[in-house]
């Protein structure tokens, strides 16, 4: 009797045992389970903390936006930025939000996913980069000067619109790998963000068209990555209602016959009003970089010209509808030249940068007069910038950065608007 008793509780203990070592094997799985899900689920971001100094009090710069009318400097935070990544084989899903002293904003928000066969294609849809030119694509934690080009940002403000894409992008296998092929359509107002002259608080779109943005960019590195090259076309075709059928698009004398002046067009024949007024832009890309003792030696350049509609006082795109419900039609070209010098192995950078924008290449800045209806939207831009700076770790960056902006004088607008740009910047990525 007591070997049964024996052998009883000995069994016990060992089911106990066992139930208690399935049990502990249990959690642990589920332990890595919940463990494989977390990294999934990438965090990431970075805070731009800085300080500016311009010429003049309450000047209007494309330097983070306008100076208050009282001061000309200020501390700011340029951007604070957080990236929640959630990646599940094929799918992908992200949410950016941007937090400032001016308010917190949606930068991004859309998903993502991959044919399961080639591997090569994507759809995504959402609020994202518009895919046009390679400043947009380039994180503003990764550019070597402060801001986008002035072209940039009043053609494409605020970077990112709502919409959907199809993309193409072959696997490292292929022969074709370093290609991409981006093509969408989107609202063509951008997204709000607070503190920029384009803000509304609840953006949306305003009339039923709808833009197309296509980009396509080769890039290869050769002699086991010491040169790098890349190439690159855009092309953006879109508009917005034109609000009634008084439309400016070409040039007549004066009742003086001294000078060109703003024709309105016939309407006898054509009816604007409802129809689209264009926005055309092609664009092309251009990037080197090669490795060598002195450092690695970066040239990168973009040009852009075509057609943009706006207001007789302001060309940027509109984010709402205007108020002003006349409407020009301005020919226009822009650009910009980097430099960039990293120098040797050490964490010191130069950045050199030269940028254009000509919003009206029609008229010669003698004609720019007030009697012909002209305004500061015909004045062409060149900015000339000298940028310093230190990569302290993986986390840190020092920027210093001075912007030397010259705008066309003309009989009306005779003088420099004073509107040089110094930033000095920290950032802290994560």
């Amino acid at each position: 009797m007591k070997l049964i008793q024996c052998g009883v509780l000995t069994l016990t203990v060992l089911s106990m045992g066992i139930l208690r070592a399935q049990n502990f094997q249990d959690s642990i799985n589920k332990v890595k389970s919940e463990l494989k899900e977390v990294k999934k689920l990438k965090v990431s971001g970075w805070v731009q903390t800085q300080y500016q100094w311009t010429q003049r009090s309450g000047a209007k710069t494309f330097d983070g936006g306008d100076f208050p009318m009282n001061s000309n400097n200020r501390f700011m935070i340029r951007r604070g930025r957080i990236k929640f990544t959630y990646t599940n084989n094929l799918f992908q899903s992200v949410l950016q939000l941007n937090a400032t002293e001016r308010g917190v904003n949606l930068v991004e928000i859309f998903g993502r996913i991959t044919d399961p066969w080639t591997k090569s294609f994507t759809f995504s849809s959402g609020v994202m980069n518009r895919p046009f030119g390679f400043e947009i694509q380039q994180s503003s934690s990764d550019r070597e000067t402060p801001e986008r080009a002035r072209f940039t940002q009043v053609l494409l403000p605020n970077e990112r619109d709502l919409g959907a894409m199809i993309s193409y992008q072959p696997v490292k296998s292929s022969k074709l790998y370093g290609l991409k092929i981006d093509a969408g359509f989107f609202n063509g107002t951008g997204i709000a963000v607070p503190g920029t002259s384009n803000f509304s608080a609840g953006l949306t779109d305003f009339d039923a068209y709808k833009d197309f943005i296509g980009r396509a960019f080769y890039k290869k590195s050769i002699k086991e990555d010491k040169v790098t090259f890349g190439l690159g076309a855009s092309y953006y075709n879109g508009g917005f209602v034109f609000q009634n059928n008084r439309v400016f698009k070409s040039f007549e004398m004066d009742s003086n016959q001294s000078a060109l002046a703003w024709k309105m067009e016939d309407t006898t024949s054509i009816t604007f009003k409802g129809g689209k007024a264009p926005r055309l832009y092609y664009d092309i890309e251009a990037q080197f970089s090669v490795k060598t003792k002195l450092g690695t030696t970066t040239l990168r350049g973009e040009y852009i010209t075509g057609t943009q509609s706006g207001m007789v006082d302001e060309s940027k795109s509109p984010a709402t509808l205007p108020s002003k419900m006349d409407t020009y039609v301005r020919q226009f070209n822009g650009g910009y030249a980097y430099f960039i010098q990293r120098l040797g192995k050490t964490k010191h950078e130069i950045a050199v940068k030269y940028e254009f924008y000509e919003p009206n290449t029609v008229i010669d800045a003698n004609a720019i007069s007030m009697a012909a209806n002209f305004s500061k939207a015909e004045l062409k831009y060149t900015m000339l910038g000298l940028g310093y700076n230190v990569y302290i770790n993986d986390n840190v960056k020092l920027m210093l950065y001075y912007n030397h902006v010259v705008n066309e004088t003309t009989p009306q607008y005779n003088e420099d608007f004073l509107d040089d740009v110094f930033t000095a910047r920290v950032q802290y990525r994560f």
